[in-house]
């Protein structure tokens, strides 16, 4: 079961207990994220937003590839922030991150901020999938590098996805990402996820 506001839609009952499970968030780091990751350059001590964090471990995976790296874990749900907390200490990844409550569509940061953001299984819940694309994009360095993982629906299946939750194609997600500035590096689906890195849309020089 999950619960709406206008900000955003969160997990509850027995799905919000699967996605905060530790035998999930092993798989998450040990292979989800590497598999992703594989290839992307980090800059020696870069500047890294996690959104939609949950139990931290994409952050703690990243801080165990790259100990230079500094990274936000932000998530909406404040409640689960402590349970974050605590999984990042036992990971040894509580030095090098911090922790942030805010929403996805209208991130506490100065434009051009990271050098990486990394968005796994949160884009859907966020009621505002453009708009949260979008932000991402403002708070991205020009070099960096914006990775994903969400869920894809198919081709000719109801538009919207399980409780309300936005689940485009991944033709449709590539044309926001493209809409929202970025340029894709990789995109593919296996298993109903949608896997995509890309980096920030060059502008344009106009000749004189």
């Amino acid at each position: 079961m999950e619960q709406k506001d206008n900000r955003g839609i969160l997990m509850r009952g027995l799905g919000r207990w699967l996605v905060y499970s530790r035998p999930r968030a092993w798989l998450g780091m040990a292979v989800e994220l590497p598999s992703l990751l594989r290839g992307v350059r980090i800059p020696r001590g870069a500047n890294c937003l996690d959104i939609a964090t949950g139990l931290g471990w994409a952050t703690a995976g990243l801080a165990r590839l790259d100990r230079s790296a500094r990274i936000v874990a932000l998530d909406y749900d404040g409640t689960i922030l402590p349970r974050t907390r605590e999984y990042l200490r036992e990971h040894g990844a509580a030095e090098s991150s911090g922790l942030c409550r805010a929403d996805g569509k209208h991130l506490p940061f100065r434009d051009g901020s990271f050098d990486l953001v990394l968005c796994l299984y949160g884009l859907h819940h966020f009621r505002g999938y453009f708009e949260a694309l979008r932000e991402i994009a403002r708070v991205l360095k020009s070099t960096g590098t914006f990775a994903l993982i969400d869920p894809a629906r198919r081709p000719g299946k109801p538009p919207s996805g399980h409780h309300g939750t936005e689940v485009p194609t991944r033709d449709e997600l590539d044309r926001m990402l493209l809409d929202a500035g970025f340029e894709i590096v990789l995109s593919r689906v296996s298993l109903g996820r949608v896997k995509a890195v890309t980096h920030k849309r060059k502008s344009e020089t106009v000749a004189t």
